[in-house]
């Protein structure tokens, strides 16, 4: 088992909330856990992301289909987070959700944000101060390996894309923290071999998280 942990294959799926990739990789994982995976984690990290996706809806100048796609996911945040609102004890976020349609961008905006003060994300909380410079060393290599082939010099993407793929320090740079924190958790996605779990540890989230946003 240990040897089994040591030599695991992963893959790197970068599918985000906002960017459509894929990448296959190597994690050399001995004496690392994996990012955690809780339900309220995921829960605090689609709140943010949806959050984030209305924003970018009031941006302007955006591309139609860069509207289209994200109109489209906001629709689908608005099926799967009155579910998890009720996993999570919170039956009154889920009902509040449920009675906005996704054309009243306002309406769910102030709900939304009502929502997120009550569910912690608790990665984002941590916050980057501590990440050590070993660390940000591993965040650039990791980068430049299973990241930079698709995602460098990308800009905003490609205006006829729906799911475009975009520049990660961009991103970064453009959106709070904990918004781009959160598409970093839930958008980075392993294979079967390891049940399509994030496959970056705790350290390594936080030093791709700091490596984007002060590069």
């Amino acid at each position: 088992m240990a040897q089994l942990r040591r030599n695991i294959l992963t893959r790197l799926a970068a599918t985000w909330f906002g960017v459509a990739a894929s990448s296959f990789v190597t994690v050399e994982t001995a004496q690392a856990e994996a990012l955690v995976a809780s339900p309220s984690r995921t829960l605090a990290a689609e709140l943010r992301v949806a959050r984030g996706d209305l924003a970018r809806l009031e941006e302007n100048n955006l591309p139609e289909a860069h509207r289209t796609g994200l109109e489209e996911r906001i629709a689908g945040a608005l099926g799967l987070l009155p579910w998890l609102l009720i996993q999570a004890g919170d039956p009154e976020g889920a009902r509040r959700l449920t009675e906005h349609s996704p054309d009243d961008l306002a309406a769910l905006t102030v709900a939304l944000d009502a929502i997120i003060e009550r569910h912690a994300f608790d990665l984002a909380e941590q916050g980057t101060a501590h990440v050590r410079a070993t660390a940000l060393l591993e965040a650039r290599a990791i980068h430049d390996s299973y990241c930079a082939g698709c995602h460098d010099d990308t800009g905003d993407g490609d205006p006829e894309m729906e799911l475009p793929i975009r520049d990660l320090f961009g991103m970064a740079r453009a959106e709070p923290g904990e918004v781009f924190a959160a598409r970093l958790y839930v958008g980075v996605k392993g294979d079967e071999t390891i049940g399509f779990r994030n496959p970056l540890t705790e350290t390594q989230f936080q030093a791709l998280w700091r490596y984007y946003s002060n590069d």
